[in-house]
């Protein structure tokens, strides 16, 4: 019997993984490429247990490679969700202020989106807080 002979050995079949595989083999079709996962189905381990957020790139310094990576990075995460019919809930987030040094920094977070490119910022009143959040 003849072994099989792989180009790629990936480890680990979660979202990393599985997403490193798929790219590869979309610029390199021809590779050999293995997915070794220890487990019997795939993201059972972090990817399985995350809380499922697409960041939207709020948080980072305007024009770091992180912001720029969550802004694309949303983007293409569901481009591919709508092309493989993947349901998704952008449902949001809310963001609350106490006290009047956390209105100046959730102005300043709102700021840092916009500079970021995030999408749907929107400052809001107590009244539509309670509209949303009951």
């Amino acid at each position: 019997m003849v072994k099989p002979t792989y180009d790629v050995a990936i480890i680990g079949a979660g979202i990393v993984g599985l997403a490193t595989a798929m790219e590869l083999l979309a610029r390199h079709p021809a590779l050999h490429l293995i997915v070794l996962e220890k487990e019997a189905a795939i993201a059972r381990h972090q990817t399985g247990h995350n809380s499922g957020v697409i960041h939207s790139g709020i948080y980072y310094v305007p024009g770091s490679l992180k912001a720029r990576l969550c802004v694309t990075g949303r983007a293409k995460l569901l481009a591919f969700c709508d092309a493989h019919a993947i349901p998704y809930d952008l449902c949001g987030k809310v963001i609350v202020a106490t006290d009047a040094e956390e209105l100046l920094r959730l102005d300043q977070l709102a700021e840092r989106g916009r500079a970021n490119g995030v999408l749907g910022l929107e400052m809001i009143g107590p009244e539509r807080l309670r509209e949303l959040e009951p």
